[in-house]
């Protein structure tokens, strides 16, 4: 499963981003923030794909390329 979560760098969303790092049935999660999402050390982040944007009612191709293939998304913004 490709998770999305837009917020990923708030309250909600950091724990959001860690609960889903641990769940092996979610193979890949894409983090979208105003900032690099960052996860503690002891949290394997091999599936965490940090993305980057400056505008949440604008998305470039390269950001709506990361949404290729999502099954799910989680709006925390």
């Amino acid at each position: 499963m490709k998770l999305i979560v837009a917020g990923a760098t708030g309250l909600v969303g950091t724990e959001v981003i860690r609960q889903s790092l641990q769940i092996s049935q979610i193979t890949q999660v894409i983090a979208l923030a105003r900032k690099p999402v960052q996860v503690e050390d002891d949290i394997d982040s091999s599936k965490l794909k940090s993305v980057v944007i400056s505008d949440y009612e604008e998305y470039p191709d390269h950001v709506r390329a990361e949404f290729a293939g999502a099954d799910a998304c989680i709006w925390c913004a």
